[in-house]
C-alpha cells in the first residue's frame, strides 16, 4: 500500500543513471520549515531497486503510473464535479521502460 500511494502521489519516476553518484541534500539550520522532495521525479535508486537493475545490466529506467477511475466501465470522459461527487481514482498499472545506457527524458 506504500507503494500505491507514492506512486498516486508521483505519477512519473526516472532513475537517469543508477550508476550516478548521489548528492546529499543540506537544509540550512535557519529555514524554518521542513524541505521534502518526495514528488521529485529525478531520484536515486534504493538498494533493493539497485540490485535488480544490477542484476538486469540496466543503467536507466522510467516509470509512468497509469491511474483509472474506479468502478468505471466505458470510456466516457469525466465531466465537470464537485470535487465531492468525483470517481475515485486507483492505480491500474506501471508502464516500465529500461535501458542499458543513461538516459534523461526531459
Amino acid at each position: 500500500q506504500a507503494a500505491r500511494f507514492v506512486f498516486m502521489k508521483n505519477k512519473v519516476r526516472m532513475i537517469c543513471d543508477c550508476r550516478a553518484r548521489s548528492v546529499k541534500i543540506i537544509e540550512d539550520e535557519a529555514v524554518s520549515i521542513n524541505i521534502s522532495l518526495c514528488g521529485s521525479t529525478l531520484r536515486a535508486p534504493n538498494s533493493c531497486h539497485l540490485q535488480y537493475m544490477e542484476n538486469m545490466n540496466l543503467i536507466a529506467s522510467l516509470v509512468m503510473v497509469v491511474v483509472v477511475n474506479e468502478n468505471e466501465e466505458d470510456d466516457e470522459a469525466e465531466t465537470e464535479q464537485p470535487p465531492q461527487q468525483q470517481k475515485k481514482r486507483k492505480l491500474w498499472g506501471l508502464i516500465v521502460c529500461h535501458h542499458e545506457s543513461p538516459r534523461y527524458v526531459p
